[in-house]
């Protein structure tokens, strides 16, 4: 291991921090995913009623693209993170998405509720 590279603990401990951050990457992208089939499968199939579709399917699935876009600059800074002598956390930024995916889905929600 070459000297101040990681966060020290040799190999195993880089290893594990990348695996991690792979499964990190892949938790946001199924959450992405499913937004994205959530807002195609409203606009789509025609859900809701009257015109409510359009505008309740679409955001929810921009929002899928913006979490899968978020997901992989996470996965990139992480990374780096984990290669370099960086050693910030990145909570902020998993906070703001969990932010945006629960803000998105309580404004869907309360609108559902309030157009019935």
């Amino acid at each position: 291991m070459e000297a101040g590279r990681g966060r020290g603990g040799g190999e195993g401990v880089r290893t594990r921090d990348h695996l991690a951050n792979v499964r990190t990457l892949l938790a946001f992208l199924r959450t992405g995913v499913v937004l994205l089939g959530l807002g195609l499968v409203i606009d789509k199939l025609g859900v809701l009623q009257h015109s409510a579709g359009a505008l309740v399917g679409l955001p929810i699935a921009v929002a899928g693209w913006l979490v899968i876009g978020g997901a992989l600059v996470r996965f990139l800074f992480q990374r780096r993170a984990i290669e370099g002598d960086d050693r910030r956390s990145f909570v902020i930024w998993d906070v703001a998405v969990v932010a945006f995916t629960g803000g998105a889905g309580l404004a869907v929600m309360l609108y559902l509720l309030l157009s019935a």
